[in-house]
């Protein structure tokens, strides 16, 4: 009995099993060759498991992702792409399991900034911008400070992700335009606080929530942040502060901070340090205990 050979299906065909246009899916296939058809002397022939991927893309743009971004995820990654939105959108917020977070670790154990690198724009590119910042860069970041403190990792490691995390930010500023009504963060650290981890955490859940994040690194001058915050106008100033004893002086820089904000301007700082600066201020900080206080400043904000 003779082996049955696969199907294969002509281009026409394809363009309605999968709701795409011919012209679309040449253009998808030239720009990002999201398949790789065979051909024959008539053209494009074109396997059952094209046409179970294209339609995921169909899909996966239907919801709002730019074909550019998702044309290199794999059949797998496009699938949990769109379970992960689904749920999103019937709950109204992220419950998935846990991510792996294995990949980034050897990256960075490794010192693989390219592994790295990737493996971020992957998780970028299948999951909601918020799930990014409270399922994948909040529990790294915990692992990566844990590992730093126990003397697992150098500093320059921290600085890998450090400046990895800064681009993601980036990116994602770039992909996901903020309107002009939204309301603005600037987000720094105060001078000699070299720990910028939870406040890049802290750029990502902003602008996961729809926030314009301005984010100006570590160890600020007290005055270049203040100047920020009179050009920029925005609601808030977020400082992350992990304590005196890593940052001395912290506390004075930000009480002086908070002294010479413009009028309207609210000053919040989150970090192991944030009770001792508000004490510091007298009271005119608001600290925030964890990233649960954050978002719901942010939604404050919002409203």
């Amino acid at each position: 009995m003779g082996t049955t050979k696969p199907l294969r299906y002509p281009i026409r065909a394809v363009s309605k099993l999968t709701g795409i246009s011919v012209d679309t899916l040449r253009a998808w296939e030239r720009r990002y060759r999201v398949v790789d058809p065979e051909r024959d002397d008539r053209g494009r022939l074109y396997s059952e498991a094209d046409v179970a991927r294209l339609k995921l893309l169909r899909e996966a743009v239907e919801r709002g992702h730019a074909i550019g971004r998702v044309a290199g995820l794999s059949s797998d990654d496009l699938e949990a792409l769109l379970v992960r939105a689904g749920t999103a959108a019937d709950a109204g917020l992220f419950t998935a399991a846990p991510v792996d977070l294995s990949r980034l670790q050897d990256a960075v154990d490794r010192f693989d900034a390219t592994a790295l690198r990737r493996e971020l724009s992957r998780l970028a590119a299948i999951l909601p911008a918020r799930a990014l910042a409270r399922e994948v860069a909040l529990p790294f970041l915990h692992l990566v400070g844990e590992a730093w403190h126990d003397g697992k990792l150098s500093v320059a490691q921290e600085h890998l992700v450090s400046a990895e995390l800064r681009s993601l930010i980036g990116a994602l500023a770039r992909l996901h335009a903020i309107p002009e009504s939204a309301p603005r963060l600037v987000l720094a650290t105060p001078s000699g606080e070299q720990h910028e981890l939870g406040t890049l955490a802290a750029a990502l859940v902003a602008s996961g929530a729809g926030v314009g994040v301005l984010y100006l690194g570590p160890s600020l001058p007290s005055a270049e942040i203040v100047a920020a915050a009179r050009r920029l106008q925005p609601r808030a100033v977020v400082l992350g502060y992990t304590g005196s004893g890593s940052a001395p002086g912290g506390a004075a820089a930000i009480a002086e901070i908070a002294g010479d904000l413009p009028q309207g301007v609210e000053l919040w700082v989150g970090g192991a340090g944030a009770d001792e600066a508000r004490a510091a201020s007298a009271g005119r900080v608001t600290a925030l205990e964890d990233f649960d206080a954050f978002e719901k400043a942010l939604a404050r904000l919002r409203r």
